[in-house]
This record gives C-alpha cells, sequence and structure tokens, in this order.
C-alpha cells in the first residue's frame, strides 16, 4: 500500500515544490522517493499563517487538499509568517500543536511532522523575530518530546549559516534549498518508519 505524504505550509513548501520540479532530471520528483510506497503532494500558500486573516491556512478552500489526497502523514513548515505580528511565541507552538492534533483527529492523518522555524534577517520581520524563533523551536521540541502521532523536526544544516542560503534576508536560495529538501526528505521517511 501506498504511503501517502503531504508537505503543508507557507511559500518554503511552494518554493519548494518549484524546487524538486526544476530538479526532477536529478531524481527530485516525488521528493526522490520512487513512488511505489511513497507518494508526495504539496499544498502550500505564501505568506500563510495560521491565524485567522486573508491568508489563513486553516479556511476551507485551502484545507480541501485532505479530503482529496487523505494523505497518511503531513509535514508541515507554518507559523513563520505569523511571528511578525505575534508577541507571545509559546501561544504561537501551542496552537501549531493544536493544528497538528486537529489534522489528525479531524482528517484521520497517522503522523504529522513539524518542520523546524527559521530564522530571518530581514528588518521587515521585527528585530526579535529570530529569539521569537528560538523560543517556538524551542518549546516545541519540548512539549512533543513523547509524542507518538507528531514529531519535531529539526532542519540539519540550516540554522548556523543560515544568514548565506537566504536570497532574499527571508527565502532559501538553492543551495539552502537543497539543504532544505534533504531535510524534508529525511523527515517524511523517517515518520514512514514511525
Amino acid at each position: 500500500m501506498v504511503h501517502t505524504v503531504l508537505i503543508f505550509g507557507h511559500s518554503f513548501v511552494r518554493r519548494l515544490d518549484s524546487f524538486l520540479y526544476r530538479n526532477r532530471e536529478f531524481g527530485w520528483y516525488n521528493l526522490g522517493f520512487d513512488g511505489t510506497e511513497i507518494q508526495v503532494e504539496f499544498a502550500s500558500l505564501g505568506g500563510g499563517t495560521l491565524r485567522p486573516g486573508p491568508k489563513c491556512i486553516q479556511k476551507e478552500n485551502f484545507m480541501h487538499i485532505f479530503h482529496t489526497f487523505k494523505p497518511n502523514t503531513v509535514f508541515m513548515q507554518i507559523g513563520g509568517n505569523d511571528l511578525t505580528q505575534e508577541n507571545y511565541p509559546d501561544k504561537l507552538a501551542r496552537d501549531i500543536v493544536s493544528f497538528a492534533d486537529y489534522v489528525i483527529t479531524v482528517y484521520g492523518v497517522s503522523h504529522v511532522v513539524i518542520g523546524q522555524l527559521l530564522p530571518r534577517y530581514s528588518g521587515s520581520s521585527g528585530h526579535d523575530y529570530n529569539e521569537k524563533v528560538n523560543k517556538v523551536n524551542r518549546w516545541l521540541d519540548l512539549s512533543l518530546k513523547g509524542r507518538v502521532n507528531i514529531t519535531f523536526w529539526h532542519h540539519r544544516g540550516l540554522w548556523n549559516n543560515t544568514a548565506s542560503l537566504l536570497i532574499d534576508q527571508v527565502h532559501l536560495n538553492n543551495a539552502g534549498m537543497l539543504i532544505y529538501a534533504k531535510n524534508v526528505r529525511a523527515a517524511v521517511g523517517s515518520s514512514k518508519r514511525k
């Protein structure tokens, strides 16, 4: 039986989908999986937020992918856009976990992987943006230890040298996107084994 995986989130997911398509001749189609065991689908919204608003990822016209694709596993890259306005990072972290629980309960998803939020170097994100990212990541990491149906994924190779891997102080350049793709692939592979 094919294991279906949905890669879900904001512009990082959209850019990952485009990157993989451009690099399909190098084996990156379907996130590098052959498709007989794991089938990958992408759903993304540039500027997407967890909080209510015009780009809220929880709107039905965006969430319909859960009905049509029926994923076994969901990899989520969410929360980064919310942090520009969020004063309470721990509340955002709790809301991310609540959304993951909602997806599990309502749509029958077996496992959710929450991707580590990444730093930004844009002044428009706020002077304390990266500090808030650290708080959200720390809260997610600690609170999800011991959970069997939700995993927090640390993006290896994207933290210490992130500034050199960004194209516009927010989004990853090609070198950064390759590292990100490898991380998402590893997260998907590890979630299938759970």
